[in-house]
């Protein structure tokens, strides 16, 4: 069964997005290595957090920023404004994880449409792209004492089975549709929108890359304008060499502080306005790769641990295990917000 909504379908037309490959750059590096180089304008959509605790209640990130007193520029990051140097007297405004990564909030993406539809003369005639990593097709079901159930694919088997749109390190399954048809995967994914957007006269293109809490849109600069004026969404603007992820200094400063107190004392705490993170060092020798005991803890009371050995093998210089015990660190403090 096809579960696109209608009048969306799934497409074998993958030479339409030949274009998007020639003119993205080295994948991950800049904006333009997720959606292509070549437009006059581009700007981001920012994600909301979710505050479950008072029904699943939207939170943009100018709330946040309202409550951690840090302003939003236009490269934040969401940790930019969630997670303040010192903690704020009232309690944040979000809880657990920070906004959805790779995919826009479908109501936004709803937003999105309507100011796309009128920047592009082929509307009806859109194509989508939806990353064929997630794992919708043979899920196995499994609750305490009954067996595992694998539930049925809500990929038909022809669009399973159909050549991919393959882009410099994701493939995607596409389909067609009206510029609307953004959401039309909804339903498959639960919340998960398109991960890429355009039609047919190339006037626009919109890329939610998966691990980011944010999307890309690109076209002309009145489009982008149009959209930055947009008080129903949120969004910032961005340039085509803008760097895809940033960390904060103040959050360096605090990953470098105890990566300087691991290496020299095997363990280290790193207190943060949101949550710790608490991390043991098991140095590598010559026969065993090293390996990061990372422990995190958020003021939530969700709590997370695992074992890293990336950038810890054998015989690794000192300067080479500092890199990778950043990396980590980096990843878990930023993590404690979610994004």
């Amino acid at each position: 069964m096809d579960q696109l909504q209608p009048p969306a379908r799934w497409s074998v037309a993958v030479n339409e997005a030949t274009w998007i490959a020639e003119r993205l750059g080295p994948f991950g590096a800049a904006v333009t290595s997720v959606v292509p180089a070549g437009f006059a304008a581009y700007a981001r959509v920012l994600h909301p957090a979710e505050d479950p605790r008072h029904g699943h209640r939207l939170v943009r990130w100018n709330e946040v920023a309202a409550w951690s007193g840090l302003p939003l520029h236009p490269d934040a990051q969401f940790h930019t404004v969630a997670l303040p140097p010192t903690r704020p007297a009232a309690p944040a405004p979000w809880s657990g994880q920070g906004p959805h990564a790779g995919s826009l909030y479908p109501p936004d993406a709803e937003v999105l449409a309507e100011v796309l539809r009128g920047r592009t003369t082929t509307p009806e005639e859109c194509f989508f792209a939806i990353w064929d990593g997630y794992g919708w097709g043979g899920t196995l079901l499994s609750t305490p004492g009954t067996p595992p159930v694998t539930l049925p694919d809500s990929v038909p088997a022809a669009a399973r089975r159909g050549p991919r749109l393959r882009l410099p390190g994701r493939d995607y399954l596409l389909y067609t549709g009206p510029v609307e048809a953004i959401t039309a995967s909804v339903d498959i994914g639960d919340c998960q929108t398109a991960n890429l957007a355009w039609p047919k006269d190339r006037a626009w293109c919109v890329a939610s890359e998966i691990d980011l809490a944010w999307s890309y849109v690109a076209g002309s600069a009145s489009l982008v304008g149009r959209l930055l004026d947009e008080p129903r969404i949120e969004a910032l603007p961005a340039g085509p060499d803008d760097p895809l992820t940033r960390v904060e200094p103040f959050v360096a400063s605090l990953v470098s502080r105890a990566v300087d107190e691991v290496l020299a004392n095997g363990h280290a705490v790193i207190s943060t306005s949101r949550g710790t993170v608490d991390v043991s060092l098991e140095r590598p020798t010559r026969w065993r790769a090293g390996a990061l005991r990372v422990r995190t803890k958020r003021d939530d009371t969700s709590s997370g641990e695992g074992w890293s050995s990336g950038g810890l093998g054998p015989v690794k210089s000192r300067e080479e295990l500092r890199r990778g015990a950043e990396r980590r660190l980096t990843m878990s403090v930023v993590e404690l917000v979610g994004g």
